[in-house]
């Protein structure tokens, strides 16, 4: 078992018991298994294995919430609490077991449950935030073959030392430190074998899924948005792409910003396998337990939009913040890390950005967004959709129409995710499909700011 898994497996309890009455745990000894499990087990790729997969998934969560719907019948206010903590757990540990098992596009929904506050049960998001750098890791047995394949030998022979023994995991790969022959201490991205393969199922699956919504009007804007997602997924697990996306960053930024992006070492990288500067930092719950001032979550979160608006004024959006790819580096600076996520606009979609930019000032121009986004005259002209619509949008802008620093309230953060929610239930999601991925860039910046409970001048920011 790793160092960082063992980890996980003494933090989880004590994080959690502050939260659980009676003192409910995580089953530790459970956790190990699940851990020692997934570390030797290859990925599965085949289309049907996956889904069936997900499938008993759902049920095994669905039976555990009607047991104690049942078992809630029966008991007092007290019992009723600690049952629903203990039932919590153990739907975290089925997904942990699960997700971890397919990895790729299913652990990323971990990722993405693990990212909502609030929201989600505090005991699952508490589990599966680990999903963003500490995912179960494969034992490197696994990858050896992908290492030698990749690099043309052992990496015991290419590197002066190499850690067998990852010190990050997540939903692509898993990270190794390693030292070259030249002396610099380096990161080894290392790709899960047939990842790319498990994608595809996946997509396969659920465009299988989402057949009945051929017959829908709104089918072609579904299977563009649908289609966009697929796109960036396999963006994701192309290393030449993702170094050249970090390249182009390194570019945006000088040492006076505070804002850090690996260098990429070329002749120990191919598509497969990524060797970048190796970053000394802690990620966002390491940095938050120390208890940092105001000041300082103030001045990380203000580093986390700058890194993001910079970025976006150069074409390229950094569309996957969470709290796995920022290093809070004991100095002030701000470590940026896996740059595979990142959307390079095309003058069609920066001009339909720059047109929502308006909106800040102009909110008239709405309804004639929304028909180049790709609504119907129907849908603009329907009360109803055209209110929902402009709610989600006044919510995007709303810390960029405050005059000095925004609070970011868990208030603020419900809001808007009831706000999609009701987007969604009523089906108003027609739309470009570049507006997917900065919807999501949108939550997630507001979640990593009411997680660091902080106060920013977004306005300021945005407009340098």
């Amino acid at each position: 078992m790793t160092a960082n898994l063992k980890d996980l497996i003494d933090a989880l309890p004590q994080e959690a018991k502050d939260e659980r009455p009676n003192g409910a745990e995580i089953p530790r000894e459970e956790l190990q298994k699940i851990f020692a499990d997934l570390a030797r087990r290859p990925l599965p790729v085949g289309s049907f294995h996956r889904l069936w997969t997900v499938g008993e998934l759902s049920t095994q969560v669905t039976l555990a919430y009607l047991a104690l719907w049942v078992r809630q019948w029966f008991s007092d206010s007290t019992a009723k609490k600690q049952r629903l903590v203990e039932t919590n757990l153990r739907v975290a540990l089925k997904l942990i077991h699960s997700l971890g098992y397919l990895r790729g596009a299913a652990a990323k929904l971990g990722q993405a449950l693990g990212s909502l506050p609030e929201i989600i049960p505090d005991e699952i998001v508490q589990t599966l935030d680990r999903f963003h750098f500490d995912a179960p890791p494969m034992h490197f047995s696994l990858l050896r073959e992908m290492v030698s394949n990749e690099l043309g030998g052992d990496p015991e022979r290419l590197f002066k030392s190499f850690d067998k023994e990852p010190f990050a995991a997540a939903s692509i790969g898993q990270v190794h430190r390693a030292r070259l022959k030249s002396g610099e201490v380096v990161a080894v991205k290392i790709q899960y074998p047939g990842i790319a393969r498990t994608i595809d199922s996946d997509i396969r699956n659920i465009s299988a899924l989402l057949f009945p919504a051929r017959l829908s009007k709104d089918w072609e804007y579904t299977k563009a948005q649908f289609e966009e997602v697929h796109r960036m997924l396999k963006l994701e697990v192309d290393y030449v792409h993702e170094a050249e996306n970090m390249r182009l960053a390194r570019e945006i930024f000088d040492a006076a910003d505070g804002i850090v992006i690996p260098r990429v070492f070329e002749k120990y990288s191919t598509a497969r396998v990524l060797t970048m500067e190796y970053l000394e930092g802690s990620h966002l719950r390491e940095f938050l337990a120390r208890r940092p001032s105001q000041a300082s979550r103030n001045a990380f979160a203000t580093k986390i939009y700058e890194a993001w608006t910079r970025m976006y004024r150069s074409g390229m959006g950094y569309a996957d913040p969470h709290s796995g790819n920022y290093l809070f580096m004991r100095d002030g600076r701000l470590g940026l890390l896996d740059f595979g996520c990142v959307q390079r606009y095309t003058p069609e979609e920066l001009e339909l950005l720059r047109m929502a930019e308006r909106l800040l000032d102009e909110p008239e121009v709405l309804p004639a967004l929304l028909r180049r986004a790709g609504l119907s005259e129907k849908q603009i002209a329907n009360k109803d959709c055209l209110l929902v619509m402009r709610k989600s949008c006044d919510w995007a802008l709303e810390p960029l129409r405050v005059t000095g620093p925004f609070d970011f309230t868990a208030d603020h953060l419900k809001r808007g995710l009831e706000i999609y929610s009701e987007l969604a239930l009523k089906r108003y999601t027609r739309g470009h499909p570049v507006f997917v991925y900065w919807n999501r860039t949108i939550i997630g910046i507001r979640v990593l700011m009411y997680q660091l409970r902080a106060k920013v001048e977004m306005r300021k920011v945005f407009s340098m």
